[in-house]
């Protein structure tokens, strides 16, 4: 049964196909669960026509995961990662305002149809935003100090430069970046993300956008969108298919502005076992004689984003025992790891780590880990 525009959609199969449906795993491949369903499943890359491409708006289409093929017989095919994401349907039933047909597609494939049918969908919106005058303000102001608040809010909240914000990070989040830089200079505003260490540059927003761009992310943040002179700290918490991912924002000014570091902490891509780490097997060898000793300190050392968090975190893991009183004290805590106590640092309420270390020692601790 197909899914119709008064939101009305199945549980499971009719028919034969029941029982079937009933005993198959929840972690099932979506080619199998779409079989059951009768949800027919694309192994080539289709066309997508521009009258039904048109009917979703691009930063809908990423964070739903689906392409709109074409209108037939009246219904909108979509081209989607999960079929039976029912939520993804109705809202694209709702916003094309036309029944739906789920067709399936792998996520290599589907990510191959998402480049061809919107290209890069946060350089294209940036695009259309270079002419809109509501945001810039016709000429482009070079003296940022002359742009007051109130100007940089009303800009931030204009929608089109919300979900400008919003593809930047949710293409960011997909292309399993660690973090996203915003670079402004003297005539150009830079966005870079930061994939297996190495900084790849994005097409470039316009350079008027620079102030509504970034007071969008300190209002996403909670900082004082007014305070351009200091450098601040803040923490932007979303969800994206269906899991939490928690962004560390920080900005420190320029000479043409300020900088932004987006700090990506997404735990489902977080490798919780050394082997998965990339390390040779002697290596890992080392450090398990290492973690293993009863007494004794291990250091990690390297420069930001090299991985020492994830390092020590997949030796948490491999440690864990519920016999074993495990507590960490963390700047600030990144993920939540099950079994483990974590303190996180609060200077602002006398929660040093010094203070943090003297507590925890009278907590009878097995390991400790300082981040």
């Amino acid at each position: 049964m197909d899914h119709d525009a008064t939101g009305f959609s199945p549980i499971g199969p009719a028919g034969p196909d029941a029982a079937a449906f009933a005993a198959l795993a929840p972690d099932a491949p979506a080619r199998e669960r779409c079989r059951l369903f009768g949800i027919e499943w694309l192994d080539a890359l289709p066309s997508a026509e521009p009258a039904a491409v048109a009917r979703i708006a691009p930063d809908v289409a990423v964070r739903l995961r689906a392409v709109p093929l074409r209108v037939e017989g009246g219904r909108l095919v979509l081209a989607m990662v999960d079929p039976l994401d029912i939520g993804a349907v109705d809202e694209a039933a709702a916003l094309s305002r036309l029944p739906v047909v789920r067709v399936g597609m792998e996520p290599a494939l589907f990510s191959e149809l998402m480049r061809a049918t919107y290209g890069t969908t946060a350089a294209r919106m940036a695009e259309s935003l270079a002419e809109d005058s509501e945001l810039s303000g016709g000429e482009v102001e070079h003296n940022l100090d002359a742009i007051e608040a109130d100007d940089v809010h009303r800009m931030a909240e204009q929608p089109t430069l919300i979900n400008l914000v919003n593809l930047i990070i949710l293409e960011a989040i997909q292309n399993r970046t660690s973090d996203i830089h915003i670079e402004p200079f003297e005539n150009e505003l830079k966005v870079k993300y930061r994939i297996d260490g190495v900084l790849i540059e994005q097409p470039s927003p316009p350079k008027h956008l620079q102030p509504a761009l970034i007071g969008r992310v300190k209002i996403m943040a909670h900082m004082n969108i007014a305070e351009r002179y200091v450098p601040q700290d803040g923490h932007i918490t979303l969800r994206f298919e269906g899991r939490k991912v928690d962004i560390r924002v920080s900005t420190v000014p320029t000479v043409y502005g300020e900088s932004i570091v987006m700090r990506i902490l997404d735990k489902s891509s977080l490798p919780l076992d050394l082997t998965s780490l990339g390390m040779r097997e002697h290596m890992r060898n080392m450090m398990d004689r290492m973690i293993q000793k009863p007494h004794g300190m291990v250091l990690v050392t390297g420069p930001t984003g090299s991985g020492k968090t994830t390092t020590l975190y997949a030796c948490l893991n491999k440690l864990y025992d519920p016999r074993k009183k495990i507590i960490t004290i963390e700047d600030p805590v990144e993920y939540e790891l099950s079994g483990i106590n974590q303190i996180p640092v609060n200077p602002k309420r006398g929660l040093t780590f010094a203070t943090g270390l003297r507590a925890i020692l009278r907590q009878d601790p097995d390991v400790i880990f300082v981040g």
